[in-house]
């Protein structure tokens, strides 16, 4: 890990991690006082690759608009800070950073728990937060506020519409069984899968439904029950991290993989896999999705910082550092849109704004704040480019791969 990070820890530990990112390129902007962000993660504990990862995100872009001459005079101050993975810190932190530090806007958060914990305060604050993980429905739906802005991919679409389309545009399979967490995500997910896939496999039949508790680690019974089933795929609904490498090695050990499709949401970010080497179980040819397949898009901007990502923290460029990175450029151009960082006038220059990125074109919808980021598809294979199995024969899905805004007028209305 560079110094940069190293230098986070040590920090983190005395209590308040403040990063003041990028030096005045102009005495013009040393004038001015800066745009204080204040960027709330997990920092520490067992996903704390998630944070550092998006902290180093958020840095490349700060320093880039620094060096440019800044926003309006004025250079970007990012100030960062450990949630835990906690609702009552990342609440606490939130407090502090706009009481204390006066910040001009919260973002970050990967635990949806977190992120709504915020997003209320943000609401009571009068602050604007912008998201780069954090992916519940209720943020941006049933919970909606004007202060609040999502540029990462929202739940229930993601693990279910987006992989019944590229289930239908890849094999279109027709007999699927489905192995599941019993509990909401879970239920969720595969109402939208069956849902999508129905409309365009008309002819499709989901032979079975496997539910299992919450935290379940021995899947053996079911996926004997899922080999003998006569099905010719199976999904897994939001089945992931330490659940899907174990249901993985299990699968791969009872040769599941070679005796049926399977469709794998989230298996294709880089965090679950990327310790994984050839020889070990993986998700061998299954469909997944993925949220920034850095080894996919051409162009050398993305080449450069999936790099400067690489370097600052040791850990494969991921897509809460794309998000992160994402979000600042769309606090420069509202604010630059909106000639000042006057809340009312920055939410109504965001709500508007098309990004011109590194991964295409990004439109922030303005009906429920949430970014149309893309998702990105493939088979799970090792090629010799890199060391861990990842998406080939990558595809995009776009904006159908979201809830219609008529769909959420309806999720509202209940």
């Amino acid at each position: 890990m560079s110094n940069t990070f190293k230098a986070f820890g040590m920090m983190l530990a005395t209590a308040a991690l403040v990063a003041v990112i990028g030096l005045a390129p102009t005495t013009v902007l040393a004038e001015k006082p800066p745009i204080k962000i204040g960027f709330i993660h997990t920092m520490s504990g067992p996903i704390s690759m998630y944070g550092i990862s998006s902290a180093a995100g958020a840095k490349v872009a700060v320093d880039e608009i620094n060096a440019a001459g800044g926003v309006l005079g004025r250079k970007l101050e990012l100030i960062v800070r450990d949630d835990k993975i906690s609702p009552d810190t990342g609440l606490r932190e939130a407090k502090d950073l706009v009481l204390k530090e006066k910040v001009d806007f919260l973002a970050g958060t990967i635990s949806s728990g977190v992120g709504l914990a915020i997003s209320n305060y943000a609401k009571r604050a009068k602050k604007i937060y912008l998201i780069n993980i954090a992916q519940s429905t209720k943020i941006t739906e049933e919970n909606f506020h004007p202060y609040v802005f999502r540029f990462t991919t929202n739940s229930t679409p993601y693990f279910g519409k987006g992989p019944a389309i590229a289930l239908a545009n890849t094999y279109k399979s027709k007999k699927i069984i489905v192995l599941g967490y019993d509990y909401e995500t879970g239920k969720n997910s595969l109402k939208e899968f069956k849902d999508t896939y129905l409309k365009l496999v008309p002819d499709a039949k989901f032979i079975d439904e496997l539910w299992v508790p919450l935290g379940t680690t021995d899947f053996t019974a079911y996926i004997a029950k899922m080999a003998n089933s006569g099905a010719d795929c199976f999904y897994l609904a939001a089945i992931y991290g330490g659940g899907e490498l174990a249901f993985t090695k299990q699968a791969w050990s009872f040769g599941l993989y070679d005796k049926m499709k399977a469709v794998q949401p989230c298996a294709g970010d880089v965090e679950t896999w990327s310790k994984v080497k050839q020889g070990d179980p993986y998700p061998k040819d299954a469909l997944a999705t993925c949220r920034y397949p850095f080894w996919a898009i051409k162009g050398e901007k993305n080449a450069e910082f999936a790099k400067k990502v690489r370097e600052m923290t040791d850990l494969w460029p991921a897509y809460g550092a794309l998000d992160a990175y994402i979000i600042m450029y769309a606090i420069k151009d509202a604010v630059t849109k909106a000639g000042s960082t006057d809340t009312q006038k920055v939410i109504k220059a965001m709500e508007n704004l098309t990004m011109d990125t590194f991964v295409g074109k990004i439109k922030m919808r303005a009906f429920d704040h949430q970014a149309m980021m893309p998702t990105w598809y493939g088979i799970m294979r090792f090629t010799p480019d890199l060391p861990f199995p990842h998406i080939t024969d990558v595809g995009e899905l776009g904006e159908d791969s979201y809830h219609t805004i008529e769909q959420i007028k309806k999720i509202r209305g209940k």
